[in-house]
C-alpha cells in the first residue's frame, strides 16, 4: 500500500502484527538421480557379476529418499527469521522441505531483484509487485501462470479470506486472458476501515443522547458542539468537526457519502463509470458543507491541517466528530493493540466514549464514507522456471497457507511453542513466559511477528491473539458499521489517468476547498466540471469505461 494512501495510519496502528518477509528466490534443487541410474542400467553386455552391482545400485538409488525441496525467504529482519527456529521447524517437518532465508539487503530490495532478473536468475516468487509492474513482468515473460485449482487445493483458507472482501471472484484483478499469475494480496481492514465517530460524552453535556443518523442531526449536533460549550471550560474554542485538506477522498466524506458522491474514485451506476467530484450530488455536498463552514461549525484550520494536526485536535478536545479508522475510536486491547484514540481520551475523561456510525443518511437515504479497494498491490507471483516444477510452486502455496491461516503452524512461527514459551491469558490474549517476556530472548529462538510471505493478513484471524476475548464482538459489530464504497478500478493499469491523476486530484481539492470556504460561488460547480474534462478529465472516464467493461462488466 502506497504511503499517500495510510491516511495516518503509522499512527492508529500503534504495533505492527509483521515484519515483512518478501521474495523467495533461487535455482531449484531437484532430484537428478535419474543419471546415476541410466548410466547403470546402460552396459547390458557387461558380466554377470557386473550386471547384478548395477542392479544393486540401481534398487539402492530407488529406495533413496527424494531430495527436499529447497525454498527460499527473502527477510529484511535476518535476526529474527531463523532457520531452526520451532515454526520453520514445524514447516520443514510438515512439508518435507528445506528452508533458506536470504537478507533482503534493505530499501535496495526491488533493484536487487530487477538485476537478478535482468540477469536471468529469476527468483522463485516476489512479492507484490504493483499492478503496472505485474504486467511488465507477464509481458517480459518471467512470471509463471498459477493454476486456479492448485489455489484451491492448497490454500482454501486463503481463498476463503480472499471471498470475504473481493466475491465470489477473488481472482478477478489478477487474471489477465483466461489466466492468473498472482495469488492476490488484499489489505482486509481498508475496504472498511473508516468510521464516523461523534463525542458521546460530549453528546451527553448538549443534551443529545441519540447518535445523528441524517445529515440534518449531524448538523443540529456540530452546532451545539461548536455553541454549546461541550468540554465545560467557558470559552468558545470548540468545532463540530474537522478534517484535512491535503486528500480529497478523505475530507468530509460522509457528507459526500449523504449524496452519494464520493470524490477521486471510480464507482459503476447502472453499467457506467462515474467520478464523484463532478457528479450532481457532489454539488449538493458542497452546499452542506459551505453552510457549515458560515456557520463556524467547520474547524477553519481544515485547509492547511496534516494528519497529526487532525490528530492533535481530536486529542485536545477541540473537536466533537472526525471521520478515522474504527479501532482508533476503540480500546486498543480490542484489536490491534497499543493506545488508541480512545485509551488517550479516557485517561483525561472517566466518562468519555465515542459514538460510532458508518455515515449519516441524506434526502435519497444514502450514506457512507470512501474506502480503500483492498487490492493495492497484484500479490505474490511465481518465476517462469515453476511452471515446470509445480510440485515446488505447491510447496509453497502450501507454506502460506499454512503460515498465515493455520493455528498450529502460525502460532510456533510468531510465539513459540505454548506452554513452553508462550499460554492464553485469562483475557484470551498471549502471554509469554519465563526468559520469553524478554524479546531479545524471544528473537534468539527465531520468535517475532513475521510471516513466510510477508503477505495475506487475515486481522480478524490475528486479533485473535492480540485483542481482549470479552471485547472481539464489540470490535467486529463496530467494523461492521463500515461501508465498503471502493475504488473499482483502482487495481487496473489505467495509462490516461496515470498521466492525468494528479493535476485532476490538484485541481479538484483545490476547487472544493474554494467552494467549501466561499472564496468560489457553487454557482460556478458546472464551469469547474467542465474545467476539469477539458484538462483530460473526458479521456480519463473514456478509458475508465472501457477499463471497466473489458474487467468487470458482468
Amino acid at each position: 500500500m502506497k504511503s499517500s494512501n495510510k491516511r495516518w495510519l503509522a499512527g492508529a496502528m500503534a504495533s505492527s502484527l509483521l515484519l515483512t518477509v518478501l521474495a523467495g528466490c533461487g535455482s531449484s534443487n531437484s532430484n537428478e538421480n535419474a543419471g546415476s541410474n541410466n548410466s547403470a542400467k546402460s552396459d547390458n553386455t557387461a558380466s554377470t557379476d557386473q550386471t547384478n552391482a548395477a542392479s544393486s545400485n540401481n534398487t539402492a538409488a530407488d529406495n533413496k529418499p527424494a531430495e527436499k525441496k529447497l525454498l527460499k525467504f527473502w527477510t529484511s529482519s535476518p535476526e529474527i527469521a531463523k532457520a531452526d527456529a520451532p515454526g520453520v521447524k514445524a514447516i520443514r517437518d510438515k512439508f518435507g522441505v528445506d528452508v533458506e532465508f536470504v537478507p533482503t539487503g534493505g530499501e535496495g530490495f526491488k533493484e536487487k531483484v530487477n538485476l537478478m532478473i535482468s540477469s536471468g536468475d529469476i527468483p522463485d516468487w516476489m512479492k507484490e509487485p504493483s499492478f503496472t509492474d505485474y504486467d511488465k513482468y507477464l509481458q517480459q515473460g518471467i512470471i509463471a501462470a498459477i493454476p486456479q485449482e492448485l489455489i484451491e487445493q492448497n490454500m482454501p483458507k486463503y481463498v476463503e479470506w480472499l471471498k470475504r472482501f473481493l466475491g465470489d471472484d477473488p481472482f478477478k484483478y489478477v487474471r489477465r486472458d483466461g489466466k492468473i499469475y498472482a495469488l492476490p494480496v488484499i489489505w482486509d481492514i481498508g475496504i472498511d476501515g473508516l468510521d464516523l465517530g461523534f463525542r458521546e460524552d460530549w453528546m451527553k453535556k448538549v443534551g443529545v443522547t441519540k447518535t445523528p443518523e441524517t445529515i440534518d442531526e449531524m448538523e443540529d449536533l456540530l452546532t451545539k458542539f461548536r455553541n454549546d460549550d461541550p468540554d465545560g471550560n467557558g470559552k468558545k474554542d470548540t468545532y463540530g468537526m474537522t478534517a484535512s485538506g491535503e486528500n480529497i477522498e478523505s475530507m468530509f466524506s460522509s457528507v459526500f457519502g449523504a449524496f452519494d458522491s464520493y470524490p477521486n474514485i471510480f464507482r459503476e451506476k447502472d453499467g457506467k463509470v462515474v467520478r464523484g467530484e463532478i457528479e450532481p450530488g457532489a454539488k449538493q455536498a458542497l452546499e452542506v458543507l459551505n453552510r457549515w463552514y458560515k456557520k463556524g461549525i467547520i474547524d477553519p484550520e481544515f485547509v492547511v491541517n496534516k494528519g497529526n494536526n487532525v490528530e492533535d485536535k481530536v486529542l485536545t478536545d477541540k473537536v466533537g466528530a472526525i471521520e478515522y479508522y474504527w479501532w482508533s475510536f476503540l480500546p486498543g486491547t480490542a484489536f490491534l493493540g497499543g493506545e488508541q484514540w480512545y485509551d488517550k481520551l479516557k485517561a483525561k475523561h472517566p466518562d468519555f466514549n465515542f459514538a460510532i456510525t458508518g455515515g449519516v443518511k441524506g434526502p435519497d437515504g444514502k450514506y457512507g464514507i470512501s474506502q480503500y479497494n483492498p487490492a493495492y498491490a497484484s500479490g505474490v507471483v511465481f518465476g517462469k522456471q515453476l511452471a515446470d516444477d509445480q510440485d515446488k510452486m505447491v510447496k509453497y502455496m502450501q507454506v502460506f497457507e499454512a503460515s498465515q491461516f493455520e493455528p498450529d503452524i502460525y502460532e510456533k512461527l510468531n510465539f513459540g511453542e505454548k506452554d513452553q514459551q508462550w499460554k492464553l491469558g485469562d483475557k484470551g490474549t498471549v502471554e509469554y513466559l519465563g526468559a520469553f517476556t524478554d524479546e531479545k530472548e524471544r528473537q534468539k529462538l527465531g520468535l517475532g511477528s513475521y510471516s513466510m510471505s510477508g503477505s495475506f493478513n487475515d486481522y480478524d484471524f490475528q486479533t485473535s491473539y492480540t485483542s481482549d476475548a470479552s471485547l472481539r464482538k464489540l470490535a467486529q459489530d463496530t467494523r461492521a458499521k463500515g461501508t465498503r464504497n471502493i475504488d473499482i478500478l483502482a487495481p487496473f493499469n489505467k495509462p490516461v489517468y496515470n498521466e492525468t491523476q494528479d493535476k485532476l486530484k490538484q485541481y479538484t481539492t483545490q476547487s472544493f476547498i474554494d467552494f467549501i470556504t466561499g472564496r468560489k460561488s457553487l454557482n460556478d460547480f458546472d464551469s469547474f466540471v467542465a474545467e476539469w474534462k477539458s484538462m483530460g478529465g473526458d479521456k480519463v472516464m473514456e478509458e475508465a469505461q472501457q477499463v471497466y467493461d473489458t474487467n468487470l462488466k458482468k
